[in-house]
């Protein structure tokens, strides 16, 4: 290594952060609905919520509208949906839910008519950004690479912790980091990220330094090497699946 590359990579790696630990995970709690169509019902369902969303529905049930997000290739489903919730007892709240059900009863049939076009749809809770961080996220980029694990027995706090060490290392080499979710209640997923990029080719962009500066950047996020990044992961989890997604406007 050059002393002039020696030089930009220390002035890249002890930089202040990109994005603040309270940018990239923390107590905002979410419903995260994955939804895979009925056999050709696609662009039905598609359809479908861009109706709701154009509704009066959610300004009358008292929610933002959520986020969502259409799977370009990995895991089955076709469409995340992600609605900010805050917190159980803001959610729960007898206010909330009655807004929630009143508008609910209005627009029965036009809900009624999304059930037909779902194959298979599972809900799953976690605890994530501020909704503030998020949405400004998803309108700022196009193109998103969700991974979703589940961890080995006992092993969830130190799944988490290698995430963040993973966010480390990715912004210490120029590279966007994860926002991390963590499980509530739900499906099996005790952890999920996301990425946000701007396009396909942004995300596929390697990073611009060397292999060498690659493997100091990854000790420096606690690894042993940077070949470790994908076996420490390995060893903390059961199973997992990787998603590439586009937004659904």
């Amino acid at each position: 290594m050059t002393l002039r590359r020696l030089a930009v990579f220390v002035l890249v790696f002890f930089v202040p952060m990109l994005a603040s630990s309270e940018e990239l995970e923390g107590n905002f709690l979410y419903k995260v609905t994955t939804i895979r169509a009925a056999t050709g019902a696609l662009a039905d369902l598609l359809d479908w919520e861009a109706q709701l969303s154009a509704s009066d529905y959610y300004d009358e049930a008292g929610q933002q509208r959520p986020l969502l997000m259409r799977h370009s290739q990995g895991d089955q489903w076709d469409l995340l949906v992600i609605v900010p919730m805050q917190s159980w007892t803001d959610y729960h709240s007898v206010a909330a839910t009655q807004k929630r059900d009143n508008a609910a009863a209005k627009h029965e049939a036009l809900i009624a008519a999304g059930q037909t076009l779902f194959a298979f749809y599972e809900d799953h809770f976690a605890y994530g950004p501020p909704w503030s961080s998020l949405k400004s996220a998803y309108a700022a980029n196009g193109f998103f690479h969700i991974e979703m694990f589940e961890a080995a027995s006992g092993k969830t706090p130190e799944l988490l912790e290698q995430r963040r060490m993973e966010n480390t290392y990715l912004e210490s080499t120029g590279q966007t980091p994860n926002m991390i979710f963590r499980r509530a209640a739900g499906s099996d997923v005790d952890v999920f990220t996301i990425g946000f990029h701007h396009d396909l080719q942004t995300f596929a962009a390697p990073a611009d330094v060397t292999v060498e500066e690659k493997e100091l950047a990854a000790k420096a996020a606690g690894f042993k090497g940077l070949e470790d990044l994908s076996f420490y992961l390995r060893s903390l989890i059961s199973g997992h699946q990787d998603t590439l997604a586009v937004k659904v406007d």
